[in-house]
């Protein structure tokens, strides 16, 4: 189909308003969306880099078929991960929607319940809203769901990457499988994502049941790249200095990164990533304070999900005006917020992932005429004496691997295997609370056979039950169906309920009335009388138990806010990091000091017979270098303690204290012959709650969840058996 005909299909109040708002033409998307929509039938993914006219391919037939539209139903409902992104998305669709007469609605945390009000009362047209606000609808409003959804025909979900392989993904499938029975049509589900590692998994999530129905729309990437990367090793003799008036120490390197940091970034609008919510905080001030000493006005603001919504709103609104503005930032702004024109993206320290780095690359040059420019600045480890494996400059080269990787271009693909029994455990105590009870048969078709947990059977899912009634979460009664129990009740009822992950208790922070954040924790051991939120200092006025109030002051410290999530290490990832040292090619990328540090990591490679042999001693440890991802290094892990090894993870290797290399051989081998069982090598690691309700679970099924999906035997398994015809190291 030709552009001009998919443009003729379209309704022609659509067509005027298209033209009102000078579209020259349709993208190459929004034609195959156009012609996908208007043939009926399958869903479908639209993957496209960011910026390239997702939405616009989704809504575009989608509002055309709903223009003469007489339903009393919402017809169309866009779900996306941010609140933030639904309300960019509602300007959007709102001003595309002006001649049609569709209503537009948002329903989430900061919409007035008036607005809420009138929806319910009068369902129509588009809704846009978040998982946990659509949870909120089988809770709260569930005598309203079949006025709501009766002839919902579209389901468009955004950001599908962001949701796959997460807990989050798991309960908006659930939702999604839930809330189809409510139409007299079957929804036909759309997926935008910017980055897809494996086309068939992505298939899997939107429909389980025939995922090669599902048809994939995918954009030209032809978009022009620039990419670089600059490396900063401190050295170990140096005595690092405190930052005047903080807590931060700094050295050369630091002052270096911040000097380069400016002469990048400073006089373009532009995102720079950083890995944890401290070292935003800490970077946004040291720039802060250079520029002050420069004599400048700072360009540097701050973003992330810790920050007040009015310190993140007026963040975003600084990034769409003509001025530029550098902000530092975390995964808040990774995802498809429209911050205006984005000239370039900086990284400090490792990317989370390929998939991660892609997205953010897409940041980046969203007019046709832009290049995507990345500059990623790595800071080196440079304590060689706490382990001799630091001389391969692990951050850089998996650094350097990742690009390569996303140059392929290659990313991971979803897990879709995972058991998610939190959030299963979630969607039984909802499903109970919208129905008022349910027998274990009903719970089971609706959850597991015809849902979204379709990957457990019945014995895991009659185990969880027990569980969850032994916690009283659910109560059998005398008829066989399965209510709320007290405690379960209370949950339930709890305005906490609708997320399916877990919320971090977090402390406010104030000057005078206004919000500025929120902090897990105050600097130091708490007595501190000053702290660095939003990259400002201020000082501490008043500490109570559910607010702190501050004054701006000259003197800081950093606060503490909750870890980052575990994210496991992919084992192309690391194949890509060996290949890396196997070879001479430099790429052109690299500025000089990475050059130098990757001939360096070569040369100690080659040098210790890194490459020949996997093992490598010093003093009294012996590195094994198994370049298998994270997965199967925590199963080595794990059977090497079962194994009463002294063993620990080094990400690429597995280092052994006090032990022979001969002993190591002999009792990994010994698996061979004498296999273990997954839950032999989970009972060496401490059992822990992950996720929001796995401490309803009782030990020997959180054991059997982390086994399933923490470790993998055969990879393993595969990697001892290469220890048979191994070389002993000089």
């Amino acid at each position: 189909m030709t552009p001009d005909e998919a443009y003729k299909l379209l309704h022609v109040r659509l067509q005027e308003m298209l033209y009102r708002m000078r579209w020259v033409r349709l993208k190459s998307i929004q034609v195959d969306a156009i012609e996908a929509v208007y043939a009926g039938g399958s869903d479908f993914i639209i993957s496209a880099t960011t910026g390239g006219g997702k939405t616009e391919a989704a809504f575009l037939p989608i509002i055309s078929k709903l223009v003469d539209s007489t339903e009393h139903s919402v017809e169309a409902l866009y779900v996306s991960p941010l609140k933030a992104l639904i309300n960019d998305q509602f300007r959007r669709l709102e001003e595309l929607c002006q001649l049609t007469d569709i209503p537009v609605h948002k329903w989430h945390g900061d919409v007035t319940p008036s607005a809420k009000k009138r929806l319910l009362l009068s369902p129509s047209g588009i809704l846009l809203t978040t998982p946990e606000s659509l949870e909120s609808h089988f809770i709260n409003h569930q005598e309203y769901l079949r006025m709501l959804f009766p002839k919902l025909k579209y389901i468009v979900i955004d950001e599908l990457h962001a949701f796959y392989g997460a807990e989050r993904g798991a309960h908006l499938r659930s939702l999604v499988s839930r809330l189809q029975r409510y139409s007299s049509y079957k929804p036909r589900i759309i997926a935008l994502s910017a980055t897809l590692g494996d086309m068939r998994t992505a298939k899997y999530w939107v429909n389980g049941i025939n995922p090669d129905a599902v048809k994939i729309i995918l954009g030209s990437d032809t978009k022009e790249s620039h990419i670089g990367v600059k490396a900063y090793l401190p050295n170990p003799d140096e005595t690092p200095s405190c930052e005047t008036g903080t807590d931060i120490i700094v050295t050369s390197e630091d002052t270096r990164l911040i000097d380069d940091i400016i002469r990048i970034f400073a006089g373009n609008t532009a995102l720079v990533f950083a890995n944890s919510k401290r070292d935003l905080e800490r970077y946004t001030d040291q720039l802060n304070a250079r520029m002050k000493e420069l004599g400048k006005i700072s360009p540097f603001r701050i973003h992330h999900g810790s920050l007040s919504k009015a310190e993140r709103e007026s963040t975003e609104e600084s990034l769409r005006s003509p001025k530029p503005v550098v902000t530092l930032c975390s995964g808040t702004l990774e995802l498809g917020i429209d911050v205006g024109n984005v000239k370039l993206i900086g990284q400090i320290g490792v990317p989370w992932s390929v998939t991660s780095l892609r997205q953010k690359l897409g940041r980046s040059g969203r007019r046709d005429e832009e290049p995507s420019i990345l500059r990623l600045l790595i800071i080196e480890n440079d304590d060689i004496y706490l382990s001799i494996i630091h001389h391969l400059r692990l951050d850089l080269l998996k650094t350097v691997a990742m690009v390569e990787l996303m140059i392929e271009p290659w990313c991971e693909p979803p897990e879709t295997d995972k058991w998610h029994l939190s959030t299963f455990i979630h969607q039984v105590m909802s499903l109970i609370a919208e129905t008022g009870g349910a027998t274990a048969s009903y719970l089971y078709d609706r959850l597991v056979r015809s849902g979204a947990f379709d990957n457990l059977n019945k014995e895991i899912f009659l185990r969880v039950l027990r569980d969850m009634g032994s916690e009283d979460l659910i109560n059998q009664i005398a008829d066989g169906s399965l209510i709320l129990g007290l405690k379960g009740e209370r949950i339930v009822r709890n305005y906490n309920f609708y997320a399916a992950f877990n919320g971090r208790y977090e402390i406010p922070v104030y000057e005078g009335s206004k919000q500025i954040g929120m902090i897990s924790g105050l600097p130091g051991n708490g007595a501190a009388r000053s702290l660095i939120l939003a990259g400002k200092r201020w000082k501490i006025t008043e500490v109570a138990h559910n607010k702190i109030t501050v004054e701006p002051s000259s003197s800081g410290q950093l606060p503490y806010f909750h870890g980052t999530p575990y994210i496991a290490v992919h084992p192309r990832i690391h194949s890509k990091m060996r290949e890396l040292l196997e070879n001479d090619i430099l790429p052109n990328y690299l500025d000089e000091k990475s050059k130098t540090m990757l001939k360096d990591a070569r040369s100690f490679a080659r040098s210790r017979k890194i490459l020949e042999s996997p093992f490598l001693t010093h003093k009294d440890k012996i590195f094994w270098f198994t370049w298998c991802g994270s997965k199967v290094n925590t199963t080595l892990l794990g059977m090497g303690l079962l194994k009463g090894l002294n063993v620990e993870d080094e990400d690429i290797a597995l280092a052994f204290n006090n032990s022979s290399l001969k002993d190591i051989k002999r009792r990994y081998l010994s698996f061979l012959e004498e296999p273990c069982e997954l839950l032999q090598v989970a009972a060496k690691f401490p059992l822990q709650a992950v996720e929001k309700f796995d401490c309803f679970l009782g030990d020997e099924l959180r054991a059997e969840m982390f086994a399933h999906n923490y470790l993998d035997i055969p990879g393993a398994m595969k990697v001892i058996e290469t220890l048979e015809n191994g070389d002993e190291p000089e």
